[in-house]
């Protein structure tokens, strides 16, 4: 299995890259790379755009791998459809995370993994308190249906064309992402972890 951290926009209504925020002692990157060093993913896959420079100095684990994107100033569509295609050869699924969900833990990590293992041709997705998000597992036998995504189409469009390959796994946790200075405060302050 493949875990893909997508963290290569422009961080525009931010002014300032997602992934170089420090929560605590770690910045996004670090710390979401350190979510998906679950069992079962035998590869990570980071890709970057923006600010890809200062962020493959952070990465720094031996199963990492880094993609950089040709698509990404398009957005987040263009971005994930290019990481399908090239990932396509290696025949695996692959667990989808942004960069910018601190409120993703390991425990959601596992719970999606173990929910492909009892249906294997599902697309795993999380709900957060009912608001559907990455982290998602596509099975490779569905990632061509990513392979045209264009724009900053995010995945809600996918799991509404195609509700009967989808299973949803729901958290207690609050879907809230880092995306504005106001995110960043709140997550700056309310970190503890």
């Amino acid at each position: 299995m493949i875990g893909v951290l997508l963290a290569a926009g422009s961080s525009s209504r931010l002014g300032e890259p997602k992934a170089l925020i420090n929560l605590g002692q770690k910045t996004l990157v670090e710390r979401s790379l350190q979510v998906l060093q679950a069992p079962f993913i035998d590869t990570i896959v980071v890709v970057l755009g923006a600010e890809k420079e200062p962020i493959k100095v952070l990465i720094s684990h031996e199963r990492v791998e880094v993609l950089e994107s040709q698509e990404w100033h398009l957005g987040q569509g263009n971005t994930l459809s290019e990481c399908m295609r090239v990932l396509a050869p290696r025949k695996e699924p692959i667990l989808v995370m942004l960069v910018d969900t601190p409120f993703v833990q390991e425990k959601h990590i596992e719970a999606i993994i173990v929910a492909h293992q009892k249906n294997p041709s599902q697309v795993i997705i999380s709900s957060f308190q009912g608001q559907s998000s990455p982290p998602v597992l596509i099975p490779f036998e569905h990632q061509h249906k990513l392979y045209e995504w264009k724009g900053d189409k995010g995945f809600g469009p996918f799991w509404k064309s195609h509700p009967d390959i989808c299973q949803w796994i729901s958290f207690d946790e609050e879907y809230r992402d880092l995306d504005t200075t106001e995110d960043k405060k709140y997550w700056q302050e309310n970190w503890d972890k």
